[in-house]
């Protein structure tokens, strides 16, 4: 399952890729006219590719660190939530002290 910030990124750049791809899969017919020199044209230049993949590397960046910060703490409440249900399941057992964890940032 992705996450919603990885889906807006691959959203985000799903029209390029389609461009993209459709220029690849062309196939260059050579004449005598020099055809296959304006299909070559089409396809995006060396300078916009870069800019391209870069921000596509800034956006998925972006996104892994998010996810990172996420699994911080995501462990932390699905173990606070697991307390609670054994808890609530069992009542009985004795609740003497709450031990609190400070947050750690890397």
């Amino acid at each position: 399952m992705l996450d919603e910030e990885v889906k807006q990124i691959l959203q985000k750049y799903q029209i390029q890729e389609s461009e993209i791809n459709k220029l690849l899969q062309l196939r260059s017919v050579q004449d005598h006219n020099g055809s296959d020199i304006q299909e070559r044209r089409q396809y995006p230049s060396h300078q916009e590719a870069v800019t391209r993949n870069k921000s596509i590397l800034k956006d998925l960046e972006t996104a892994k660190g998010a996810l990172r910060s996420k699994a911080i703490y995501s462990p932390s409440e699905v173990q606070w939530e697991s307390i609670c249900k054994c808890y609530l399941a069992t009542p009985s057992l004795p609740t003497t002290s709450w031990k609190c964890h400070m947050s750690v940032f890397v």
